[in-house]
Parts: C-alpha cells; structure tokens; sequence
C-alpha cells in the first residue's frame, strides 16, 4: 500500500536521501541519474516533475550529509587531518574511475529502459489494444527514444572529457615522481 502511495504521490524524498548519503560515503562522484533506478516506471509518466524534484532535492541533502559524516566535520580535527586523503593524485583517478564505471552503467541501465518500454508497446500491441492507443504511445516512444540518446550522446561526451582530465592527472603523477 506504501509502494502504491509513493508511486500516486510521486515522493522520493526517501531514496533520493539514502542515495545521496550512500554516494557520500562510498567516496562517489554525485550521480543523479540514479533517479532512473529509484523511480517506479509510472512515473515517467504519472507526477513525473513531483519524483523528479523530490529525488534530485533530498538526493543533495543526502549526499551532503554523508560528505559530513566521511569528513567528520563534527569534530575538532584540524583541516590537514581531514584533507590528506583528498591530496593525493590516485585519490582522484580513483574518484574518476568511479565515474566512468557509473556512467557506463547508466549507460547499459538507459538502453534497459528503452527496450523495456519498447517490449511494452509491442506486448500492449498483442494483447489487443487499440491501435489509436499503441500509436500513441509509439509516438511517445520515439520521443523518449530521442532524448535517451541525447543523453547517451551526453555521457560520451563527458566519458572523453573524463579521459583527457585522467590523462592530465596521470602526467602529473609523472612530473611528481621524477621530483
């Protein structure tokens, strides 16, 4: 029944906090494409702008909250204490890493989706709905199809920004090791 509530609602106030905080403190690049995972497919449909801004808001705080809590800003630790892990250049590769492994698994999770939502319309199809309906959402489709591979094309294009600022960093480690 809460599930049903979520899903009428569209209040992911919940996932996006834990998301957020979990990313924190894993040492994780924000990612908040994990709005696709979290999110009940109805509603990309249903209350769409609700989920969205509920999820990406509490996603902030959450993962503000773990940077808090990985940092112990709560204590009275001095600032090189807390920074020594973050000065260091494999410390960043690591960080970028990271990224480019969630971006290929957003990558995977998006094309998931499309073909999840194709099989839909073509199962919608079989089972007898009307044409006017299933052309409907074919047209649906292709939209959607077109702005998931805006996106795909969006995450190559930071996939090769990524590399270069890794091939930078790794040049540093270079310079940094012959003195």
């Amino acid at each position: 029944m809460a599930d049903m509530f979520k899903i009428y609602t569209g209040d992911y106030s919940k996932e996006g906090y834990e998301s957020g905080m979990d990313d924190a403190k894993e040492g994780k690049p924000k990612n908040k494409y994990k709005f696709f995972k979290a999110v009940n497919p109805i509603n990309y449909v249903w209350n769409f702008n609700n989920a969205y801004d509920s999820f990406m808001q509490n996603y902030d705080k959450g993962y503000l909250d773990g940077q808090r809590v990985v940092n112990e800003v709560y204590t009275n630790k001095t600032q090189g204490e807390r920074m020594s892990g973050n000065q260091n250049y494999k410390y960043h590769l690591q960080l970028l890493d990271g990224l480019q492994k969630e971006l290929n698994s957003l990558k995977l999770f998006i094309n998931e989706i499309e073909e999840n939502y194709n099989n839909q319309i073509n199962s919608m199809h079989s089972a007898g709905f009307y044409d006017d309906y299933i052309n409907t959402l074919k047209q649906k489709y292709l939209v959607f199809k077109s702005r998931m591979q805006e996106l795909q094309n969006l995450i190559d294009e930071h996939k090769g920004k990524i590399s270069k600022i890794e091939q930078d960093i790794e040049e540093l480690i270079i310079t940094a090791e012959r003195g």
